[in-house]
């Protein structure tokens, strides 16, 4: 299926799933996001084809996602974030649906920098935590938060999807991942619906560099960095789930001005 990104994207400069891997993992990074409408990122676009490729896979730059991600019974990760401690983690399940692989992914913050270590599985156990996923788990665990109890028991809570574009900056100082069409869904509630951030495109800038290039084309275009943006997090608000969220109400009235956008 194609989008309406789908035609500017043919001035970008292509770069391979292998090209990707052998030089921009960017598994350790400092993480940038903005909150943007559809119409801005494609005005936007404009002035990122000069500096970044975009990853092309089989004739695809558009791809889809799906994250199941895991948390504790009381979202003990959820609340990391909106607690804002300076140590906080994210477990997930992420399913490439184009290329039907499946990676098991525990990321780490600490004091701002995020450190990502994960593994592949076969793609049909996407959202399970079966026993390979959980000895990662608590490895991992162990060796993030030394000294502590046994690893929390986590299980499946909130299934994000989207379409991604990733673009790479031509010297591979930077990656930029720009998500849209995000829904999220409660995975606890049987009963509950998909939930869908209409108009809303997320950029996310990775890398360790306080003068890359997507900061200066943001602030050229009057967008400002997001104060807390987690698609997670966002999700287990938007379900009713989280018993505080005043970390999150600055973005939630930025989506909320960007759905009413569409509306004008």
């Amino acid at each position: 299926m194609t989008t309406a990104f789908d035609t500017k994207l043919e001035n970008f400069q292509a770069l391979t799933l292998t090209e990707l891997n052998s030089q921009a993992s960017y598994l350790k990074r400092i993480d940038r996001k903005f909150l943007l409408t559809r119409d801005q990122f494609s005005e936007i676009l404009e002035d990122l084809k000069e500096d970044f490729q975009v990853l092309e896979i089989a004739g695809k730059k558009v791809f889809s996602y799906d994250n199941v991600y895991m948390d504790t019974d009381k979202y003990l990760f959820y609340n990391q974030h909106q607690d804002k401690f300076t140590t906080r983690t994210k477990i997930r399940t992420r399913l490439y649906k184009d290329s039907d692989m499946a990676f098991f992914e525990f990321k780490q913050k600490i004091d701002g920098i995020t450190q990502k270590f994960r593994y592949q599985f076969p793609s049909e156990e996407h959202g399970v935590m079966t026993k390979g996923k959980k000895r990662f788990f608590e490895w991992v665990w162990q060796s993030m938060y030394q000294g502590t109890p046994e690893s929390p028991h986590i299980f499946p809570s909130i299934r994000t999807a989207y379409k991604r574009i990733t673009l790479v900056e031509k010297k591979w100082w930077e990656r930029l991942t720009i998500d849209f069409s995000v829904k999220t869904l409660d995975l606890r509630d049987e009963n509950a619906k998909d939930i869908k951030l209409k108009n809303l495109v997320i950029i996310e800038s990775k890398s360790l560099w306080d003068d890359c290039i997507s900061m200066k084309i943001m602030k050229k275009h009057n967008i400002p960095e997001a104060s807390s943006c987690s698609k997670y997090s966002l999700g287990v608000v938007y379900s009713g789930l989280a018993k505080k969220h005043d970390t999150f109400d600055k973005t939630m009235k930025e989506i909320a001005k960007i759905k009413a956008e569409m509306k004008k």
